[in-house]
């Protein structure tokens, strides 16, 4: 029986699965992505997330990072406003030790299914400005971070009285009408943020459904001429807090345009 016995080991071993080994590696060894002289590219949005302590960055939100880099580098300005917009709207959810929750979101995306739905387009226009408000907040909260990586790990995100905390809303209709709209340069690229938008729609933890209600917003709110409108600001904060220069002055810079856009709101 002896014989049988070493047989059966071996053919067992064989048929193990192979065993993975893992290296570490300083990140500091990891080189900066190269801006080229433009104002926005992807060594813009890379710098700018991080900022951000990894703990809760799951593979969906590096995933929306990556997209957020390549859609930066893409040569068309619309591209580049939603790398800029999602960008400041993602860091703002991931800023807080605590989520906040998802409503001015929420409302923005079901005004903008609703839009296209019926053709009413002045739908939009309170809960784009409600939604121009909480960019405005969260580049207080971004300010606040790159300042003071400790000042936020024990605060909670900005609330509201909304059903579900904001985490539940139009999400196909209001991605079926972006994908429709998105031109050749980010088409592919703005389907991928679709896939990963959803996993963390469906996630079960507050943060990563917040992200996913942010970056779904910012891609509504980047088509619009409000988004265009405030993308010079929105890029200076990021320049900023990319370069390690005067956040605090980008910042405040940027509340008072961004308080003025949505008084003004036109879709």
């Amino acid at each position: 029986m002896l014989p049988f016995v070493l047989v059966l080991l071996f053919a067992t071993s064989a048929l193990a699965a192979p065993s993975v080994v893992i290296s570490q590696d300083n990140i500091n060894n990891i080189p900066p992505a190269v801006g080229n002289g433009r104002p926005i590219s992807s060594a813009l949005t890379d710098r700018a997330f991080e900022i951000v302590d990894g703990g809760d960055t799951n593979i969906y939100i590096l995933t929306i990072q990556q997209i957020l880099n390549d859609l930066a580098n893409q040569p068309d300005s619309l591209s580049q406003g939603l790398a800029v917009t999602q960008t400041v709207a993602a860091l703002g959810e991931l800023a807080t030790g605590i989520p906040g929750n998802s409503c001015d979101a929420a409302a923005l995306i079901n005004a903008y299914a609703t839009s296209v739905r019926t053709g009413n387009k002045a739908v939009i226009i309170p809960a784009l400005a409600n939604y121009i408000r909480r960019l405005a907040s969260n580049i207080g909260l971004i300010a606040q971070l790159a300042t003071n990586p400790d000042s936020l790990r024990y605060s909670s995100g900005p609330s509201g009285a909304c059903s579900g905390g904001g985490r539940s809303y139009q999400f196909e209709a209001a991605w079926d009408a972006v994908l429709a709209s998105a031109n050749p340069y980010q088409v592919g690229l703005i389907n991928e943020e679709y896939c990963a938008a959803k996993r963390l729609y469906s996630a079960f933890n507050s943060r990563s459904n917040n992200v996913g209600a942010a970056i779904t917003a910012a891609t509504i709110a980047a088509q619009t001429q409000a988004g265009q409108s405030i993308l010079p600001v929105l890029t200076s904060v990021l320049s900023a807090v990319a370069s390690g220069g005067n956040v605090a002055g980008a910042s405040a810079q940027a509340s008072e345009a961004l308080a003025s856009a949505a008084a003004n709101v036109q879709v």
